[in-house]
């Protein structure tokens, strides 16, 4: 079973620019020297600490999911600091059945504060280490504002799209046609994204199977650790700063 998760969208507060002609004009130039992408607007402040608090969940499951959120702190310059109680930027849920998603940077801002900015729906004491690591540094790359490397500008990747269709159209997903355009097509424009070249390794990306593309050659792999493009990155966008 492919596992996916969904981009966490304020109604209201869409990116407005998309990129689908895939011409070379919509992949020429970045702000960024790295792969990788983001959405400059969505961005923290540099140095910004950033609190995270569990709003349930087994605390051996929580005591992993912050082992592996810290992990980004190693590049970007930011203060992930967990709260066991009162207000925080970040609000984590584990509603089985609900998917794993984040809300993208500093939306999160904008969702009331009883309600939840990332879902955990598939993480239990047995699940391996590795799907740990796999699903929360991708999910909190989502909270420091990064998008799905798939929807990179530059990825221009040869979706086989009926197939896709099919598949994503049917159990368990059930999306609606318009589901798999805006999670899976839909590439965001140039204009409003740091980004460069499309990193098959980076922990943003999910694997894209062969039978989903139309050469029949399948894209990335089941990364679950930050490429080097993926930490130089982030540590150009959230740089330490100098004394």
């Amino acid at each position: 079973m492919v596992q996916v998760c969904i981009d966490k969208l304020i109604p209201g507060k869409e990116p407005t620019k998309y990129t689908k002609s895939g011409t070379s004009a919509d992949v020429m130039r970045s702000a960024a020297s790295a792969r990788m992408a983001l959405i400059r607007e969505k961005m923290w402040d540099v140095g910004a600490t950033i609190r995270v608090r569990f709003m349930e969940g087994q605390l051996d499951v929580q005591q992993k999911v912050k082992k592996y959120a810290l992990s980004w702190m190693e590049y970007a310059n930011v203060n992930l600091v967990f709260v066991p109680k009162g207000d925080a930027e970040i609000r984590i849920g584990f509603k089985m059945g609900d998917g794993s998603w984040s809300y993208i940077g500093r939306d999160a801002l904008d969702i009331p504060k009883n309600q939840p900015t990332m879902n955990y729906g598939w993480l239990k004491s047995n699940t391996p280490d590795d799907e740990y690591s796999r699903v929360v540094i991708h999910e909190f790359g989502h909270a420091l504002g990064a998008i799905h490397e798939h929807q990179n500008p530059a990825g221009n990747i040869p979706w086989d799209k009926e197939a896709v269709y099919k598949y994503y159209m049917g159990p368990p997903n059930n999306w609606s046609k318009k589901d798999v355009d805006h999670n899976l097509f839909a590439r965001y424009s140039k204009t409003i994204t740091n980004f460069t070249k499309f990193d098959s390794k980076s922990i943003m990306l999910y694997p894209i199977p062969a039978e989903f593309t139309t050469n029949h050659v399948a894209i990335g792999a089941r990364n679950t650790t930050p490429s080097q493009l993926d930490k130089k990155f982030m540590s150009e966008q959230y740089p330490r700063i100098k004394t």
